[in-house]
């Protein structure tokens, strides 16, 4: 089973309610939100989430964001979804009810009594943590690889992602977890770069790789970068997605026969959805 982990992202959760309502997020897919604001797309994607009965996890505590208050924690309790909670506080003295515990503070989890606990956690893969926690444990990876400047990708324009998949259950977990095309690290915006961007995972040889599509800085207008990057993309079309398109590349391709530059928001809805959406074939 896998649980990506997303932060409650604009243009994540489009990408993920989009997936659910046209039948293409296989169930062995399971979200993990961490809400950071309460908007409209949020309550959209929970109440698409729920009318299509795709199971998500709820974080009922959030690190961060509008919801990090006690107000916000009881708020959070009331949306329709399986909750999850961060382990904040020592695990016998917690009080909210929830499905799932996720480790952030190692050392608040080491000091914590797991012995009687039934619920799934989602647990960073230290030898220390895998010995003390009790229940059915989830493999939390960062696999993304975040640097600080576009640019810096030139040097590794394509890179191993992932094969957790492969691997997880003869580890002794019940699940895996990443970040998607993102890293553990929250941020809010990214720094303005002259140069655009496409992250886009693929299968090769039973191998998730991922290739970092940068354009130049030579166009004069982003809709020219975009249109140029568009043409790499395409060439790749066979190992992106060699089955048939996806829906996040249909998307990126539909723009380009308009020359249209949809804008970085939905380049990156349409990366979520290629990553998704290809783990779903694989795992149905």
């Amino acid at each position: 089973m896998y649980y990506p982990y997303f932060r409650g992202k604009q243009f994540d959760l489009l990408a993920l309610r989009e997936l659910i309502e046209k039948g293409l997020l296989s169930e062995k897919i399971q979200p993990i939100i961490e809400p950071v604001k309460n908007t409209a797309t949020f309550q959209k994607f929970l109440l698409s989430a729920q009318n299509y009965q795709h199971p998500i996890y709820l974080i009922q505590n959030p690190q961060l964001g509008e919801f990090n208050t006690e107000t916000g924690n009881i708020k959070l309790e009331t949306f329709p979804a399986r909750k999850a909670s961060v382990v904040s506080q020592a695990l016998e003295t917690m009080t909210q009810r929830s499905e799932m515990l996720i480790i952030d503070q190692p050392s608040i989890a080491l000091a914590s009594d797991w012995e009687n606990n039934q619920k799934k956690v989602l647990v960073p893969p230290e030898f220390r943590l895998l010995n003390k926690i009790k229940g059915d444990k989830i493999l939390s990876l960062d696999h993304f690889t975040r640097l600080p400047s576009l640019n810096f990708y030139q040097e590794c324009p394509d890179e191993l992602f992932s094969t957790d998949y492969l691997n997880y259950q003869k580890r002794g977990f019940v699940g895996f977890s990443d970040f998607s095309i993102d890293s553990r690290i929250y941020y809010e915006k990214g720094y303005p770069s002259p140069i655009l961007s496409l992250h886009l995972v693929y299968f090769f040889q039973d191998t998730l790789r991922i290739h970092h599509f940068l354009s130049s800085e030579e166009g004069v207008t982003q809709k020219e970068k975009f249109l140029v990057l568009m043409e790499e993309v395409k060439s790749w079309c066979h190992l992106l997605s060699s089955e048939q398109l996806t829906l996040g590349l249909t998307i990126l391709f539909d723009y380009a026969d308009k020359e249209k530059f949809p804008g970085m928001g939905v380049m990156r809805k349409a990366s979520v959805m290629h990553h998704m959406e290809l783990m779903s074939r694989y795992l149905q």
